[in-house]
């Protein structure tokens, strides 16, 4: 029972405080934006290249990546639910087995049917017998 509460907290681990994702394109548009913007506030090449043109591509990355960074806060908050769910699951699971031991016995048929190891099928530690290295001479 213990390593399986082992291995939820270090699911948790893996999955609290993730980043929020950046997005370098982004950076580097935005940069790249306000230099043009330095030299002309309204520059058109034509074919659809204008400022205006960039500026609703930035938003529209912008807003997306802000969607993105929310969809993962929102999928962050339901995994740490469920984590804490299974947590409280495996003590109430551990519980119940407790009850189970305590009212039939460790050693009793219904404890083992219940997931717990009966006494009488639990191996016996063996002690090692050391032997003596003779030194070579």
């Amino acid at each position: 029972m213990l390593s399986k509460k082992l291995r939820v907290d270090s699911q948790q681990e893996n999955f609290m405080a993730q980043r929020k994702r950046n997005s370098i394109a982004l950076t580097k548009a935005e940069r790249r934006i306000e230099g043009i913007q330095a030299i002309n506030p309204e520059l058109d090449f034509g074919n659809g290249c204008s400022i205006v043109t960039y500026n609703t591509k930035i938003y529209d990355v912008r807003e997306k990546l802000a969607a993105y960074n929310q969809a993962r806060i929102m999928v962050e908050k339901a995994q740490n639910a469920l984590l804490e769910s299974e947590r409280g699951l495996n003590d109430f699971s551990e519980q119940m087995l407790v009850s189970v031991a305590s009212r039939f016995g460790k050693d009793s048929y219904e404890y083992g049917m219940a997931g717990g190891t009966r006494k009488s099928n639990r191996k016996k530690p063996r002690s090692t017998i050391k032997q003596k290295i003779k030194p070579v001479a």
